[in-house]
């Protein structure tokens, strides 16, 4: 089996690119925690498979081509917690969208089940305008 650390670098490199891997490897009960996105309208926790799926869909929607770059990853004393430093970017309507990430990975049995992600809001509101209505 992967450690956690490893599946926690997969999920973040295949990202709006293999989906199908992210699913496979999240837990039906998968929680995404956004604790800054009330502040522009969009949801702070999407709970259960079906929510989640339909969340990131759309995230990978509106920041079509979004990648990531300068992935740190750092296990915990914890052994289900891990933690990810990485920048992201893409074209945005409002010149390019480039944000700085923290996310807290939680693993259940070898399967994500807490996706956590910390960003600046200002940097999606100058980029996307609005981005809170499509959510």
């Amino acid at each position: 089996m992967e450690s956690n650390a490893a599946l926690a670098e997969r999920l973040m490199t295949v990202f709006g690119k293999d989906m199908d891997f992210w699913w496979a490897n999240a837990d039906e009960a998968l929680t995404l925690e956004f604790p800054f996105a009330p502040s522009i309208g969009m949801p702070e926790r999407v709970s259960g498979m079906a929510e989640s799926r339909a969340y990131l869909e759309t995230v990978v929607t509106q920041l079509a081509g979004l990648t990531f770059r300068d992935l740190v990853v750092t296990p915990t004393a914890d052994p289900d917690m891990v933690m990810l430093e990485y920048k992201g970017s893409c074209p945005a309507p409002n010149g390019q969208y480039n944000q700085k990430y923290i996310t807290v990975m939680r693993f259940r049995n070898g399967k994500l089940s807490l996706f956590r992600e910390y960003w600046d809001t200002a940097e999606v509101t100058r980029a996307f305008g609005n981005l809170g209505e499509a959510f």
